[in-house]
């Protein structure tokens, strides 16, 4: 359809329909229209989910937590780990 928003919805294994179903649920409150999910797999995420839509990003990637965490930990005063790489 047309005028229908393509929402690019990326995931480390392939989702089930009823995970579909979810996501469209949750994300139809925040999107005004109508819309289709287009899913995209890409292994390194690990687990979560990244959601794409116009400029819009929702990162829930388990990759992106750890990526937080670990920066956490290397800039915490006087950590241990603090210089290295």
């Amino acid at each position: 359809m047309k005028d229908e928003e393509r929402v690019k919805v990326l995931t480390p294994l392939p989702l089930t329909e009823e995970q579909k179903d979810i996501i469209y649920a949750k994300l139809s409150r925040i999107i005004p229209r109508p819309f289709v999910i287009e899913e995209e797999i890409d292994p390194s995420l690990i687990g979560g989910v990244i959601i794409l839509w116009g400029e819009l990003l929702i990162d829930c990637s388990i990759k992106t937590q750890l990526e937080r965490l670990r920066e956490r930990i290397l800039k915490e005063e006087g950590s241990p780990y603090g210089n290295r790489k």
